[in-house]
């Protein structure tokens, strides 16, 4: 029987969930061209420890799942859009908003553009390799686990890490975030199993891939994949065009041979509101790049005279209207290909 907290837990959830899915079939979804999905960059290893009973095999590791989608009525000119996902999260990011409406994807895919979205290498629907943790229960071994353990938000981590309040359960008068849906939205965080990869930066390997395979694109990363976006830029900036930075601090440290290259592409960072601890240090990346030429910027959403918008602004109640910020500077400062 469910305690009486946990059970009308349950029901808000339930009643939610309906909620959302009844906002998201008022819709009709975009018209499309084509849809699917592939993995990219995998390696068979073979493992010493599958798991239970098995006997050791050959498995597929570091492989990096990607969903894509074509709209029937593409924009001229424009370029495939490969959008990447955060710490603790999954393409679900881009994907229908907690409070069931359109998310990024779709908004993009409604604009004219080609949308990939990935899984990082690893972690989620592009699996990861559990080796590491059976070893060390068969071993009686700890020392082998990863260093940290596999991290997974709780909410009050959420809570700060994101910006929703200033504390746990208080939310910012002017939040955009849709706070009635928060159980929605927690329900999405997955663990960063990747770091039980032997090798790190794999995601980093298969986006270089993807591009290799699909051609000049536009990379979006959030947070965590920050410095995934950089260093993809930096491995390839004759097929990224353009790179747009939500919150990715963790891109914006640069050797002046860095930014050099940098100049090659377009290169947007874009920040929410209530000081995010990565604005400076962007900032000053962004001139960086601009000083040697390059077609850098910085969009902070409260310099627009709108207020609240937290870390995750692709799910908050003006995520369309950020989206549509971002677009317009794609327009501006992206190259069209001839027809």
């Amino acid at each position: 029987m469910w305690p009486k907290v946990s059970h009308s837990r349950m029901l808000s959830f339930c009643a939610a969930t309906v909620s959302l899915m009844s906002q998201a079939l008022a819709l009709e979804p975009p018209a499309l061209k084509d849809q699917g999905s592939f993995f990219i960059n995998g390696e068979v290893v073979r493992s010493e420890n599958p798991g239970g009973d098995a006997p050791a095999g050959r498995v597929i590791v570091n492989q990096m799942y990607v969903e894509y989608a074509v709209p029937k009525k593409q924009k001229a000119g424009a370029l495939p859009m490969i959008l990447v996902h955060g710490s603790g999260h999954t393409g679900k990011t881009y994907d229908t908003t907690p409070d069931g409406r359109e998310g990024w994807k779709q908004h993009f895919l409604r604009k004219g553009y080609t949308v990939y979205v990935i899984d990082h290498a690893g972690r989620a629907r592009s699996g990861w390799n559990p080796e590491v943790i059976n070893q060390a229960q068969t071993k009686g071994d700890a020392s082998l686990l990863p260093k940290g353990g596999i991290i997974q938000f709780t909410y009050e981590r959420a809570w700060g890490v994101f910006r929703f309040g200033p504390k746990p359960d208080e939310w910012w008068a002017d939040s955009k975030f849709p706070q009635k849906y928060l159980d929605q939205y927690m329900a999405q965080l997955v663990p960063n199993t990747e770091v039980t990869l032997k090798a790190p930066q794999k995601t980093v390997q298969a986006l270089v891939a993807l591009l290799d395979k699909i051609g000049p694109s536009m990379v979006m990363v959030h947070s965590q994949s920050g410095t995934y976006g950089t260093q993809t830029a930096l491995a390839r900036p004759d097929l990224v065009k353009a790179l747009i930075s939500v919150e990715g601090r963790s891109g914006c440290g640069l050797s002046a041979e860095q930014a050099k290259t940098m100049t090659r592409l377009a290169w947007l960072n874009v920040a929410g509101d209530h000081n995010w601890n990565g604005e400076e240090e962007c900032r000053k990346a962004v001139a960086q790049v601009a000083a040697l030429g390059g077609k850098s910027a910085f969009l902070a959403t409260y310099e627009k005279g709108v207020r609240g918008n937290t870390h995750m602004m692709m799910m908050d109640t003006n995520n369309l209207q950020v989206a549509d910020w971002i677009l317009e500077w794609i327009e501006k400062n992206t190259a069209k290909k001839k027809s």
